[in-house]
């Protein structure tokens, strides 16, 4: 059976859990950030203009001004994609693979230059901003949430991590990869992580992985189990 680490909350990784569990594995959880939601005026919003959600954390904004279930709507990934569709709303796009740059060409093929809104978060992986606005598009830019730091991990986590206990961690995202550093070298704890495999939720973070120096790296593609829970999703 093996030991894994799973680096968000209990409550945010119950489909997660209940998956791999059914597939021999012991899981833990070791959540590295809260979400506060912050709510904007949107005094320029259009109610015919297309938006991008870059997290399913901006959610929340579309429901708190009621916008219309016509509303075109880009996304960056299929969950974020789901949960938009579960809520009603109709014309929601994709990319196949989780990128933004991927998702700024679609937006450039599909509309004309134009004004579009983007809800996001206070830290950013990709800048829909410069990449749109040099195609001729006005970009109306909305931080309608912000990550707050969780800066130690529990005392199960630092005493099970000290015996090498976790065969694996799981990492599914930029900030998360730099939190998840920091708590280790606020505890001591990096070549203790150093025998568990840390397996990513890109190329682009594993790579950012090796760079800080875990030696054991792979991405979520490259395990089975993980990838069919995704690719089902």
């Amino acid at each position: 059976m093996k030991n894994i680490l799973i680096t968000r909350s209990k409550i945010r990784s119950i489909k997660l859990s209940n998956y791999l569990e059914k597939n021999g594995t012991k899981n833990f959880f070791q959540p590295l950030f809260s979400i506060k939601k912050i709510i904007s005026n949107l005094l320029n919003y259009q109610n015919d203009s297309p938006i991008i959600i870059s997290s399913a954390n901006a959610i929340h904004i579309l429901k708190k001004y009621n916008f219309s279930k016509n509303t075109t709507i880009f996304c960056v990934g299929k969950i974020t994609a789901q949960k938009l569709k579960n809520l009603g709303f109709l014309n929601v796009i994709y990319p196949q693979k989780n990128s933004g740059k991927e998702l700024s060409k679609i937006i450039v093929d599909i509309l004309n230059p134009q004004e579009i809104f983007y809800f996001r978060g206070e830290k950013i992986s990709f800048d829909f901003v410069k990449f749109l606005e040099k195609k001729g598009f006005k970009v109306s830019s909305e931080i309608v949430y912000k990550t707050c730091e969780i800066n130690k991990f529990s005392e199960e986590i630092i005493n099970l991590t000290k015996l090498k206990y976790f065969d694996e961690v799981l990492i599914f995202s930029q900030n998360s990869l730099e939190i998840f550093y920091k708590n280790c070298i606020n505890h001591n704890l990096i070549e203790s992580f150093n025998s568990s495999n840390i397996i990513c939720m890109s190329s682009k973070i594993a790579k950012n992985a090796r760079k800080i120096g875990f030696t054991k790296v792979s991405t979520f593609k490259k395990f089975p189990l993980l990838k069919n829970f995704y690719d089902a999703r």
